[in-house]
This record gives C-alpha cells, structure tokens and sequence, in this order.
C-alpha cells in the first residue's frame, strides 16, 4: 500500500543534475524554517512554519535518555523482551527533575531529538479516559496534529476488560500494552504537506515513587506514504483543508515528493499530588526528500509544541462532553447510512466553500476546482467524512468557530 514514487528528473546531463539537485537541496533548507515532526497519538509529523530559539542543550543526561529510550524501543521490535522497567523508572525521574523544559538530545540512527516538558491542568485519569480511550478517535484530543487515527484489531488495547482510566491507582508491576496504529496528520504550517503511516505502539501504565505514571511509545511502522498537498486555514480552529494531491503546497518545492522516513517518541505522564499531570515528550525524526533528512531540531520542536497547544486546550476545558458522550457521537456517524452521510458532507463543503473561497492559498485554480460548488465533498472518503463531521462537532461543544459559524 505504501506509495514509493521517485522524483523522475529531466534530461539533463550528470553535472546538470547534480547542480539542480544540489540547488534545490539549498533552497529546501533556506524556504523550511521549520520541519517535519510526527505527532501520533502522542504527537506526530508535521512540518511546522515558526522559528523558535534553540533548545538547551542537556548534558550529561542526554546519553541517560537515549540509553533509557533504546530500552524501551527494544522492548517495543522485541514483543517477548522483558518490560524496560528500569528505563521506564529513568524517563520517569527525568520527568519530575528540575531541568530545562526544551532539550535537544543526542542524535538517534541519523534523526534529530528534543524533548519538551509541559504542565496539563488535568489528572492522569482524565487524560486517560480520552487520550487512551479506543472508543474516542485521537483527532478529538489531537485536532492540530491528527486528522484520522485507527488501532489495529490484534491490538491490546482494544481487548481490555477494565479501561485504563479505571486501573487507577496504577500497580507498581508496569501494564504493558503493544500493538499497532494507522494515523493520517494534519498539513504542516508551512509547506502544507500531510502524510499517513503506521505505528508500533506500546503503552506501560505503573506507580513509581507514590505516582501513578503513564509511558506511551510510537515508532513508525515503515516509510510513509508520500506526502500530500494540503492546507492550513485556522491552525488555532483547527481548520484545514486536503487536497488528496502528491506533492507539497509551498510553491518553490511543490514537486517534491517527500515523506517521513523514520520517527519514534516516547510520551511519559507522570501524575502530580495536585491532581495536575507532568508530560514530557521525547522526539526523533528523519524526513526529507530523495533520501536526505532535512529536519533540525527546532523543527521538532516546534510541532511538540503545537500538538501540546491543542491537547491542552481540549484536555483542559471545562466545555469538553464527557468521554462517553463523544464515543456515543462516534459511534452514531459511523453508523450513518451513505445517502445521509453524503448529505451532511456536501452541506459541509458548501460551507467551507463559503468561508474560505477567497483564502490566498485555496483560491488558487487547483484548490478552487476541488472546492467549486461544494466538490470538495467528493475528495473525501467515508473515514475522512466522518472525522471532518466529527471535529465540526468537537468545536462547536468547546465554542471554537465552527466552519458553520466561519
């Protein structure tokens, strides 16, 4: 399934090719001020269109964290490995230090990391009940960095008998849960790229020094389908637009066909007796074009910070319908027979159409016939219909502007 389209170059001598690709490489680098960063259920890839400052630099613990994280990826390839506890224990502490809360860490198999520490108004068991909740799609906690998620049916999660929000207080022998994921992202900020993969998911639930502490790990599952074009509208209402089209949006580099070679992260929350939760993200990621990696750090970062953006504000608000409410919601839209879905698509493309027509980027003759009188609709597939009604849903309950409200 995967799309594995080369870049096809013209007739132009070895030389010429070499100066071109070279060029194009400089230009790349100069035009992306930011990169590709992979927000999976616990964050994801997007190519992110804000500088930000350097990250400090952390020393010695840096080796700590990739020796912990190469633990506990080994225990995510290695199935009948024993649980990383120690290394899970390690990431733990690093947590609930006193250290910086952005960090760049030692480079991974040629990727770039950081680490980025936040403070979520909300207990652990809240952010499980619907961060960790199979019944709730990702993109409903994840509206900025995920557009559509889905386990796999051989995955653990999906099989338990008690929901991991109710297995609290933890135990201090880790629930070690495996298994595997499909998610699509949301376009970058600055090259309206998105694109789709497969994940290795491991989830470790456990108390370590009183707290209760939650380790979710991803590693993309392979090289991910090329990238698509796409646009961000209203990155703060979560509004955007897919094209469905190879390629990039920025026009300079529009012909590339890129994609997110390798990524993994480790997300750990640690529950704090305030009833607040520390998380801290720890990210790699390799991707590029024609085999190169283009990503810095400050690129990572930024898309950590951005996924962290929307989690908070959704995890935290008091508007938020209860866990059941959006399962419920979910199930009734998938459930939606063709003609009624279809009709509640075409009157959302008719609105999209409406609001954003004269946007500078959808306004251009590509965009603008994928959109003329409500043919979006006709882009989208039934899992993209109903992620699209969904999150119009999501905003109008916590008053973000709906696309109905423009």
């Amino acid at each position: 399934m995967k799309n594995t389209i080369g870049i096809c170059w013209p007739a132009f001598s070895l030389f010429e090719k070499v100066t071109i690709a070279t060029l194009l490489l400089i230009s790349l680098l100069l035009l992306l001020p930011s990169g590709v960063m992979a927000e999976q259920s616990d964050a994801f890839a997007t190519l992110s269109g804000n500088k930000t400052a350097p990250t400090k630099q952390l020393d010695p613990t840096g080796q700590s964290v990739v020796q912990a994280v190469q633990a506990i990826l080994n225990a995510v390839d290695n199935p009948q490995a024993a649980s990383p506890t120690e290394a899970m224990a390690t990431l733990a502490d690093i947590v609930t230090s006193d250290g910086p809360a952005e960090l760049d860490l030692p480079t991974m198999d040629g990727a770039k990391g950081v680490a980025l520490r936040e403070q979520v108004a909300s207990p652990l068991s809240r952010i499980l009940e619907y961060a960790y909740n199979p019944d709730v799609p990702a993109y409903l906690v994840l509206p900025s960095v995920v557009r559509l998620s889905q386990w796999y049916p051989e995955s653990d999660i999906l099989n338990l008998q008690t929901p991991l929000h109710q297995q609290l207080p933890a135990s201090a022998t880790p629930l070690v849960l495996r298994g595997r994921e499909y998610e699509e992202i949301t376009p970058d900020t600055f090259s309206g790229g998105y694109y789709s993969y497969d994940l290795q998911r491991m989830l470790a639930l456990f108390q370590h020094q009183g707290r209760n502490v939650l380790v979710s790990v991803s590693r993309q599952d392979g090289e991910s389908e090329v990238g698509k074009k796409g646009v961000v509208l209203d990155d703060n209402k979560w509004n955007y637009f897919y094209s469905g089209k190879e390629g990039l949006t920025q026009g300079a580099i529009g012909w590339m066909d890129t994609y997110m070679y390798d990524s993994w992260s480790v997300s750990v929350f640690v529950e704090e007796p305030d009833g607040t939760t520390t998380n801290m993200i720890f990210k790699w990621l390799r991707a590029g074009w024609a085999g190169m990696n283009v990503v810095k750090g400050s690129h990572i970062l930024e898309g950590c910070k951005r996924f962290a953006r929307a989690f908070r504000s959704v995890i935290e608000s008091d508007l938020l319908p209860a866990a059941g409410e959006l399962a419920a919601k979910t199930k009734e839209l998938l459930a939606l027979s063709e003609n009624e879905l279809d009709r509640r698509i075409k009157h959302y493309a008719r609105q999209m159409e409406r609001v954003w027509k004269n946007h500078p980027v959808l306004s251009r003759r590509t965009f603008a016939k994928i959109m003329e009188g409500g043919g979006y609709a006709k882009a989208l597939n039934r899992e993209q219909r109903v992620s699209a009604l969904l999150l119009e849903y999501l905003k109008k309950q916590l008053q973000t502007a709906s696309i109905r409200q423009g």
